[in-house]
């Protein structure tokens, strides 16, 4: 996870995998760390029974389990069962404990499309792109987003389609700036749509948004100028010693953000 952690329990053999974020965790350190730092990711599936059966078995933590079995047997909410999991281990500080139990109670109180949509958002801030892109499609097809502003439900289009961009897969990305645009009228998703038509170097593509969207000389202008100094800023940091080593950075952070 980037970080040292202090392990005081045992160190399990067998990893727990947390699905959607797709991260091993060895110890129930390394739990505790994750719930801390990514509250707002938690949902009702993370209240399993088979977390319960790795804290028993893998963990070593019987007790523990049996509280956390008993939590969900009497259909106790993710508050309690994440409250109960960081109260036992005594991992974290009470500032820690009272801000990660009050974000879960917020979020208890929220519906499932603001859930959702909060999910998404703090994917994308975590650089987890694949991730963010299967939330911003279960937001779309969510019955409440049937019925939100057509501003929210544009920004929705937006930020799944930045999420593509970052995938670099530009191609989907313009179509779906363009449906944002549509949505929300913000001209903004329509100079991405231009953004990432030059990106994909589809001049057709490009030249049809111009054409149909009366998009003006001076939008243009801002859009060259913008993409003269992206590429600019590129060519300076391309010395002889620098292509091989931007190619296996842009890998690096293509690998973490699929992951």
């Amino acid at each position: 996870m980037g970080e040292l952690l202090l392990c005081n329990e045992a160190i399990a053999a067998m990893p727990y995998y947390i699905e959607g974020v797709s991260i091993n965790v060895y110890s129930i350190e390394e739990l505790n760390y994750y719930i801390i730092n990514n509250t707002y990711l938690l949902d009702a599936d993370f209240m399993s029974l088979e977390l319960c059966t790795w804290i028993e078995n893998h963990a070593r933590l019987p007790k523990l389990a049996m509280h956390l079995r008993t939590i969900i047997s009497t259909n106790g909410r993710l508050s309690a069962f994440v409250t109960e999991l960081l109260e036992y281990t005594g991992y974290c500080t009470k500032e820690e404990l009272k801000s990660t139990h009050d974000a879960l109670k917020e979020l208890e109180e929220k519906s499932e499309f603001e859930c959702l949509k909060i999910r998404a958002d703090r994917l994308m801030d975590k650089k987890k792109y694949t991730a963010a892109i299967f939330e911003y499609k279960k937001l779309l097809a969510c019955e409440d987003a049937r019925h939100a502003e057509r501003v929210l439900f544009g920004n929705i289009y937006h930020n799944l389609a930045t999420a593509y961009v970052k995938l670099f897969l530009f191609d989907i990305a313009a179509d779906l700036y363009l449906e944002a645009f549509k949505q929300n009228g913000d001209r903004k998703s329509l100079w991405s749509c231009l953004y990432a038509y030059k990106l994909d170097n589809n001049d057709i593509g490009y030249a049809r948004i111009v054409r149909e969207y009366s998009v003006t000389e001076q939008e243009i202008n801002n859009l060259d100028s913008v993409l003269k100094g992206v590429y600019a800023e590129a060519s300076d940091n391309c010395g002889e010693s620098r292509p091989k080593k931007i190619i296996l950075k842009y890998k690096e952070d293509y690998r973490a953000h699929v992951i």
